[in-house]
């Protein structure tokens, strides 16, 4: 509610014989009371009427037990090979029977899903060791493991290990 605030009272002075009243002197004053009643009452009202956002999350099971006595032996031909250098460049290669590997081929990241559906269409056995430099950005990552999940593949079995020297020597021979 807004008030006025009257000035000082009439002095009654005279001025060539004439009675002369002094103006009042008026200000004016603004109660914020009720203003912060319903900026309060509005804020309660969208923190209770707007849903939050909850995180999105991915879960990773990590597997339990002793890396030395726990390890499982693969031939070389069910396994897959998705490295990812520091600059994001995805390199793909797959394991020979004789215990070597092909060469290396780059790929963009919507090429992935396509990729891992061919070669489970060709050994339902497929293991994918993905191999990823420390120093890439998270979101390749991501961005990865979406394509995996896109893929229409009835088992997903991967193992996610680090970039080595020798993983790096190959990308660089690769032309990465």
């Amino acid at each position: 509610m807004a008030g006025t605030d009257v000035g000082a009272p009439d002095t009654g002075q005279e001025r060539g014989g004439k009675k002369y009243k002094k103006p009042k002197v008026t200000g004016v004053r603004i109660d914020m009371t009720p203003m912060v009643d319903v900026i309060m009452l509005l804020l309660t009202f969208f923190m209770l009427t707007t849903t939050l956002s909850a995180p999105q999350l991915m879960n990773i099971n990590l597997p339990k037990g002793d890396v030395t006595k726990d390890r499982v032996k693969l031939a070389a031909d069910v396994i897959m090979f998705l490295r990812v250098s520091e600059k994001g460049n995805i390199y793909i290669s797959y394991g020979n029977p004789d215990g070597s590997e092909t060469a290396p081929e780059k790929i963009d990241v919507k090429q992935v899903a396509t990729k891992i559906e061919n070669r489970y269409a060709q050994n339902e056995n497929t293991v994918l060791l993905l191999r990823f430099d420390r120093k890439m950005k998270y979101n390749m990552m991501v961005d990865i493991f979406d394509e995996i999940n896109r893929a229409k593949i009835s088992e997903r079995r991967y193992a996610i290990q680090k970039l080595e020297d020798k993983d790096k020597e190959i990308i660089t021979a690769a032309g990465g």
